[in-house]
């Protein structure tokens, strides 16, 4: 399957189901948590080392099993390398494949440079009798490596940051470029020449992909600065839904879809966060799990609101 810029296209050509949400989904986690990463490495590296590290490993893993469910969902596993080959300044997804897999090989490099270094600060030894001396050999090996390319570290994050932005937004031009699609292709404010759902999808994964991070670096001593960061990326994304609501037809927002959401997206994704969020940082409480968990689980429930409710009232 292609989509190109303006396309009109059949009900069994927009058949996306779950797997294409969930794609969707880590996509914009593997962007938000690189984002997180790379602009920490870059401005503030000793302070948040966790947060660093977080980031870096949870872009590789999330994008990877994005693209594996993504080629999985087109059919023809086998012949996903064309894409790769073949760039189609007219075709979204041809564009997109050329951005995303730039990001996924930077995650991947960006990722071994930061395990790398904290290896070698940690000293990492293998304590099995047997293994120790040959794991701590390859492991030797393998972290002087890494210190070696060291100096790339910075152009890779500060490249990343770019890449990331693309890919966390890619995701909202694959679906608006639909041009038959009025919920997909509603504009934002009224201007033709600005799609929607890549505001909204870039918005939405910062927020998820730092949340991600936040979780897996919930030891770090003081992640308040984070958690206002949060705060800020979820009023702007209320705003964002309540611009969309008020943009489109109401059927959108009914039906099948209430539950979805009123429930998953705007109160378990947005508004509880939210107002845990502010009373966390107010009064000093340490809430991330429940709260960056609950901002994930809105962020798939954004993404298979928008793919499942943009075909069942075309």
């Amino acid at each position: 399957m292609d989509v190109t810029w303006g396309a009109s296209a059949s009900a069994n050509e927009l058949a996306w189901g779950g797997m294409i949400a969930i794609y969707l989904f880590l996509a914009g986690i593997a962007g938000g948590a690189f984002l997180t990463a790379s602009l920490t490495d870059l401005f503030n590296k000793k302070q948040y080392s966790k947060v660093i590290r977080s980031g870096a490993y949870i872009a590789p893993i999330t994008i990877i099993i994005g693209l594996l469910l993504l080629v999985v969902d087109l059919g023809r596993p086998f012949t996903f390398w064309k894409l790769l080959l073949n760039v189609n300044f007219g075709s979204v997804m041809s564009i997109g494949v050329f951005i995303v897999s730039g990001f996924s090989a930077l995650s991947v490099v960006y990722g071994f440079l930061v395990w790398s270094s904290a290896a070698a600060e940690k000293k990492v030894l293998i304590t099995t009798a047997n293994a120790e001396v040959a794991a701590t050999s390859m492991i030797t090996k393998v972290t002087s490596i890494g210190q070696g390319i060291q100096a790339i570290r910075k152009p890779i994050a500060a490249l990343g940051v770019l890449f990331s932005i693309g890919t966390a937004s890619y995701t909202g031009f694959l679906l608006s470029a639909i041009a038959t699609n009025s919920f997909w292709h509603t504009s934002f404010l009224g201007s033709e020449s600005i799609p929607f759902l890549p505001i909204l999808f870039l918005v939405s994964a910062i927020s998820t992909g730092l949340a991600a991070t936040l979780i897996g670096a919930v030891n770090c001593s003081d992640l308040t600065v984070y958690k206002k960061v949060d705060i800020v990326l979820i009023i702007v994304e209320i705003i964002l839904l309540s611009i969309l609501y008020l943009s489109v037809n109401p059927i959108y927002f009914t039906e099948s879809m209430t539950a979805l959401f009123w429930l998953g997206v705007v109160l378990i994704g947005l508004l509880i966060p939210l107002i845990l969020s502010i009373y966390g940082v107010a009064k000093h409480k340490n809430i991330v799990i429940p709260v960056c968990g609950m901002v994930v689980i809105g962020g798939l429930c954004l993404r298979y609101f928008v793919v499942y409710t943009g075909q069942l009232f075309r």
